[in-house]
């Protein structure tokens, strides 16, 4: 499954979940914040959603663009499988 708007909640559920089961649910609540404002700005913006990322990534701390990177590389991860 490609990631696309349509789809992107989904992707950040799945994510959510796997870092519940592999235990590193401590940074849960952040991460779960950083993919819900991402989404949000996604659903609102007319941009494509990748330069929305990449923008977010550019311009946030160093908490936020881990997330997100490490979001984008288990989409591409998941992907690939």
């Amino acid at each position: 499954m490609k990631l696309s708007r349509n789809n992107l909640n989904e992707w950040v559920g799945l994510y959510l979940n796997d870092l519940e089961d592999f235990g590193e649910n401590q940074d849960r609540l952040l991460t779960e914040s950083v993919l819900n404002n991402i989404s949000k700005l996604i659903t609102e913006s007319k941009q494509d959603m990748v330069t929305i990322i990449q923008e977010s990534i550019n311009k946030g701390s160093k908490d936020n663009k881990e997330i997100l990177k490490d979001f984008l590389l288990y989409v591409k991860t998941s992907q690939d499988i």
